[in-house]
């Protein structure tokens, strides 16, 4: 069963992403905008070559890198040297915060 994740944004935040929805081939829904922006962020996670992981760094810093360890977190064969994923011991490692 996926996981549900439920946010509120301000209405300005809301049109401001409703802009997305506008064009010939945008997204039909600003729910849809806020899926495409997660779909490329997990891409950021496990591909360390894609233009994403870039944007995460600019966004999140590279503290969480060392969280990561070769593998592909979908499970497909032969992917190791290519993909990371969420190291299995990744909660006992966390950074503190304060």
């Amino acid at each position: 069963m996926p996981s549900k994740i439920t946010i509120e944004v301000s209405d300005v935040v809301y049109q401001l992403l409703e802009v997305l929805t506008k064009g010939e081939h945008a997204p039909r829904s600003v729910e849809e905008v806020v899926g495409i922006l997660v779909d490329h962020a997990q891409q950021g996670v496990y591909r360390p070559g894609a233009w994403e992981r870039q944007w995460l760094e600019q966004v999140f810093f590279d503290e969480w890198q060392q969280f990561l360890e070769p593998g592909d977190p979908y499970g497909r064969p032969d992917c190791d040297r290519v993909f990371q994923r969420p190291r299995a011991s990744s909660e006992s490692n966390s950074v503190p915060r304060g």
